[in-house]
């Protein structure tokens, strides 16, 4: 099962990764360093790109193990909570390694303390059943996950 659910946060960052496209030629990207800059980007209607890197992230749930896989997203809609969490999430249809079509849910919460948590949830098609555990990686702002922003 290990060797699954692997494959399947591989194939679910590398969906990702494929839908966060480079930024325009002739751009400047900046790395955003705190909870605050990521807001205040986002707010502003700035195009907020998120690179992920699972090797320098701790395994915090569902049996998660530590994994070499990297990927990406732009930020579309998000969320703050009142407790100041920034809140945003991803999800595409993909082929499970049984050939089978699967849903998967990737959720990136960040935190006032500059910590990020990444969720993982597969879904069976068309039941929408959950299969296998749900994984969860502990990250930190500039520690696994790199916010940009290109103007």
């Amino acid at each position: 099962m290990h060797s699954l659910s692997a494959s399947l946060l591989a194939a679910a960052l590398f969906a990702t990764a494929t839908s966060a496209s480079a930024a325009p030629a002739g751009t400047d990207d900046a790395t955003l360093g705190s909870l605050t800059e990521i807001q205040r980007a986002l707010d502003s209607g700035a195009s907020v790109a998120v690179a992920i890197d699972l090797s320098q992230c701790t395994p915090t749930s569902g049996g998660a193990t530590p994994s070499q896989t990297r990927g990406g997203l732009r930020i579309g809609a998000y969320r703050v909570t009142a407790d100041g969490t920034l809140s945003f999430a991803d999800e595409h249809v993909t082929v499970g390694r049984d050939g089978k079509p699967i849903q998967q849910f990737l959720r990136y919460q960040v935190h006032p303390d500059n910590t990020v948590d990444f969720t993982m949830f597969v879904f069976a098609l068309p039941s929408y059943q959950q299969t296998g555990n749900t994984l969860g990686y502990r990250c930190a702002i500039n520690q696994g996950l790199r916010f940009n922003v290109g103007y």
